[in-house]
């Protein structure tokens, strides 16, 4: 199976690592390789990657499948043109930066019957699917409220680059913690969804030196009456990540950093009941989703991980927040416009 992964940073070089570990022929576009800048990256210099000059042609050729993971706000043409060309599309979150394009994509897909997965990796988390399945067996009650946090001090994010010159600090190649931190939205989305209604406030940050907003404070509505708050963060000193949900029957609380999930109920100490298996790193998540990916491209029929329309969803959630923050009030989602 031979798979193109367009863009060749951070995230584009896991996709290519991951992919040559699962047995797959890539070949690879870099735009700072086609501007003519050189890379010494080891992934990029290793034989059995294939770089290509041209992404026009790179798209028409006999791949069988795109990985997008350029900028978000390129997003969307790079993943016309491979699924109008009748190619299987892994795109990266979030979908895109805003509604144009989207129906034209979903239409695309569906007239040609393609398989198209969306980043939301922690979909795959061991803990998480475990909480997915403990909620589904009615176990802790009915859900009455949520909690869900992740932040970070930007500047730490990646190392040796200048996060004042990444996307995330210009907001029109889809940047700020709404768009980037997307994954708690998507969460929310799959573990209790739908989201009807949205109201946000955020904050841009002067010691950042960027022009996105640095912190979020999201409440959202779902149609069952579950209330959630989402707050999201490039300030926080050292990375965390935590989700709490709280029933009648007792408050399970997710440690990302610790690999747990703990219940606790009235009247008793907290007490452990699900850890990641020895073994388990970030990059499990990452390489298991695109194994389904390809898994699906062989077999159309498996369920989606999260499919384009669960990615249509949430980005309309984050332009709903967006929205929301602008115009000071609830916003739904299903009336963002393009």
């Amino acid at each position: 199976m031979n798979i193109l992964v367009v863009g060749t940073g951070s995230i584009g070089k896991r996709h290519i690592a991951n992919l040559l570990a699962l047995g797959v022929d890539v070949r690879a576009f870099s735009y700072r390789a086609a501007a003519g800048v050189p890379s010494s990256q080891p992934v990029l210099l290793d034989p059995r990657v294939r770089l290509v000059g041209d992404l026009a042609q790179a798209l028409a050729s006999d791949v069988h499948a795109v990985v997008v993971a350029n900028r978000t706000d390129q997003h969307l043409a790079v993943a016309l043109q491979a699924v109008r060309l009748g190619k299987h599309v892994f795109i990266e979150k979030p979908l895109a930066a805003s509604l144009a394009q989207v129906k034209e994509l979903v239409g695309a897909v569906c007239d040609q019957g393609l398989v198209v997965e969306a980043g939301f990796m922690l979909r795959h988390h061991p803990n998480l699917r475990w909480m997915q399945s403990y909620l589904g067996s009615g176990a802790l009650g009915e859900l009455m409220h949520l909690r869900a946090s992740v932040g970070q001090w930007l500047p730490d994010w990646r190392p040796g680059t200048d996060h004042r010159q990444g996307y995330g600090a210009f907001r029109a190649q889809g940047g700020g913690v709404i768009f980037d931190l997307i994954h708690e939205l998507d969460l929310v989305h799959w573990l209790v969804g739908p989201v009807v209604d949205v109201s946000a406030m955020t904050r841009v940050v002067p010691a950042l030196e960027i022009e996105t907003e640095g912190v979020a404070q999201i409440g959202l509505r779902m149609a069952s009456g579950v209330l959630a708050q989402v707050h999201l963060d490039y300030v926080r000193p050292g990375y965390g990540r935590e989700m709490e949900l709280v029933g009648r029957h007792g408050v399970l609380s997710w440690d990302y950093t610790k690999g747990t999930v703990s219940l606790a109920r009235s009247g008793a100490a907290p007490e452990v009941v699900h850890r990641v298996p020895d073994g388990f790193e970030r990059n499990t998540l990452f390489r298991d989703h695109m194994a389904h990916f390809l898994q699906r491209i062989e077999k159309p029929s498996l369920p989606a991980s999260s499919s384009l329309a669960d990615a249509v969803s949430v980005l309309r959630i984050a332009l709903a927040a967006h929205q929301s923050d602008r115009d000071r009030r609830f916003v739904r989602p299903d009336d963002v416009t393009p």
